[in-house]
């Protein structure tokens, strides 16, 4: 939120900080598919790029102009050492490939298959001090698959911005049923590694979906330390949630940051309209929300300098990634997990902190 006075709300009660935490977030209507993933190998050596195709079929007929993505991370870190997207041409088959540039003999990796946003499966892939051939495999992933209109801006030249076209033509997708959904496609999930890096974990999500993955670890040295969020991160990162000593960073300060890794941080307060929001996703941003998860719990605070700013217990960020008529779709690092929200319910929320926002762009 901007940095002014809001009225202190004292008598919290214990019920009203648990039950937002409670939401059961909907999924998005879904279509079943079937992906064939080919792996030219299984055990490639540290440097390799290893091929990969995935063709994708619905109701027996090829999806074309499906967004696939591909991510490789370390096992014991949870680390990712590389991401690839394409969108499925006329037969159904994206072309995709791994780079194990960035790992090392005997790491135990696993390789995620993500179609129009929704994780189908995956396969352990063993980086060995062999070469980058031989050990192939063929795997058939089925899952359900949101048929998402992609934002414009996530195409690329010559690629369809369409997503599961005739094969899922008669499905419908949005969380409110609605067929108008938006979303910005290859948001990953991921969870936070700390107690408070939620700020950080979005950025990563965020970062990853534009093709360049950031680790959330890579941010605590580009990113200041102040008692003010709008000014550097306040308080330990591996602290409890739900305090205000050990708390987190508001927006203002991670755009600097985002430049460092390649990007841009567009700053907004939506406070009472989702206007602002879904021009951002609109866009082709994914967008990091401050959320109050506990509603309005606010009080001021004031910096050495006597700066006053609010400071929200229960305050959270998630990455929003699309929206439909009824709510928005997030990627919640706190979990994990994708989320969906009605408006009614994301307003409540959001409105807590002034409609705090940030899009990140390449």
């Amino acid at each position: 939120m901007k940095e002014r006075g809001k009225t202190i709300i004292t008598g919290i009660a214990v019920l009203m900080a648990i039950a937002p935490l409670l939401m059961i977030a909907r999924s998005a209507a879904a279509q079943n598919a079937t992906a064939w993933v080919d792996i030219a190998t299984t055990t490639p050596g540290v440097g390799c790029v290893v091929d990969v195709s995935v063709e994708v079929q619905s109701g027996g007929d090829a999806a074309s102009g499906v967004d696939v993505s591909i991510a490789l991370s370390e096992d014991a870190s949870g680390d990712v050492l590389s991401v690839d997207r394409a969108t499925t041409n006329g037969s159904g088959v994206a072309w995709l490939a791994l780079d194990t540039s960035a790992g090392w003999n005997g790491a135990k990796t696993w390789m995620e298959v993500v179609v129009n946003g929704s994780y189908l499966g995956g396969k352990t892939i063993r980086i060995t001090d062999g070469g980058c051939s031989g050990n192939s495999a063929l795997l058939t992933m089925d899952g359900a698959v949101s048929p998402v209109r992609a934002s414009s801006p996530a195409a690329s030249p010559g690629r369809s911005t369409s997503s599961l076209t005739s094969a899922l033509s008669s499905a419908t997708s949005g969380g409110s049923g609605s067929s108008s959904a938006v979303m910005i496609p290859n948001v990953w999930t991921y969870q936070q590694q700390r107690g408070l890096s939620c700020e950080y974990a979005a950025l990563s999500i965020a970062t990853g979906a534009l093709g360049a993955w950031t680790n959330e670890y890579q941010f605590d040295a580009v990113v200041p330390l102040s008692e003010n969020p709008h000014q550097g991160y306040r308080g330990d990162i591996t602290g409890a949630w739900g305090g205000t000593d050990d708390y987190g960073i508001y927006a203002a300060p991670l755009a600097p940051a985002l430049s460092q890794f390649g990007f841009k941080g567009h700053l907004f307060y939506g406070a009472g309209s989702s206007a602002e929001l879904t021009d951002s996703i609109d866009m082709g941003r994914p967008t990091l929300v401050w959320l109050g998860l506990a509603g309005d719990t606010s009080f001021d605070d004031y910096a050495a300098d006597g700066t006053r700013f609010q400071l929200t217990p229960y305050m959270h960020v998630m990455v929003a990634y699309g929206y439909d008529d009824g709510g928005v779709y997030l990627s919640d690092p706190g979990t994990g997990e994708y989320k969906y929200y009605s408006w009614g319910d994301f307003m409540w929320m959001w409105n807590v902190m002034d409609g705090m926002a940030l899009g990140v762009s390449r």
